[in-house]
């Protein structure tokens, strides 16, 4: 189950001050973020659709847990201040998926058909959480420079997710159609 958080306790961004801040020095960044993770929302939307039972469930939690983060960091920008955020659990959600089909079905050809697409979501997730990061590095408001690692330490989870599909698909001994 996933718990309810606040990134830097439960206090606002302090002042207007720092308001201010969020909302002028991050502007390019803003509108950078936002778009990712609508384009993450709608990527793991497709893949849900695509995807065979049941990874279409890992997908469908991306693409919420995407959503969520776009919520999230549109009304931090607009208010100034940083709400509560769900700590993702997909990684554990995701191996016991995987566990599941192993142990109790196998892989279908289907899901191997897939390993280029996870590929290159793993990588997506690689590349957010580092810019995250950076922008954590670069942040001068430490409120905001929290913000910026909790959303760098989600990326990692979605990239862990999506890593340890890649490794189950590519390390199944047990395939065959369904």
């Amino acid at each position: 189950m996933a718990v309810r958080r606040c990134v830097g306790g439960v206090q606002p961004l302090a002042g207007i001050h720092a308001v201010r801040t969020m909302q002028t020095q991050t502007k390019t960044a803003r509108d950078h973020v936002l778009e990712v993770e609508i384009a993450g929302e709608e990527f793991y939307k497709k893949l849900a659709q695509t995807a065979p039972e049941p990874l279409d469930e890992v997908f469908s939690r991306l693409a919420a847990e995407e959503h969520e983060h776009h919520e999230t960091l549109s009304k931090a920008f607009d208010v100034g201040n940083i709400p509560v955020l769900h700590e993702s659990d997909i990684a554990d959600v995701a191996h016991n998926i995987y566990k599941s089909i192993e142990k109790d079905r196998g892989m279908s050809k289907d899901m191997k058909s897939l390993l280029d697409i996870y590929i290159q979501a793993r990588d997506m997730e690689a590349k957010n959480r580092d810019h995250y990061f950076k922008l954590a590095e670069e942040e001068k408001n430490p409120e905001a420079k929290k913000l910026w690692e909790f959303m760098a330490l989600e990326e990692h989870k979605h990239y862990k997710a999506m890593d340890e599909m890649v490794k189950f698909v590519t390390d199944t001994d047990v395939w065959y159609y369904w």
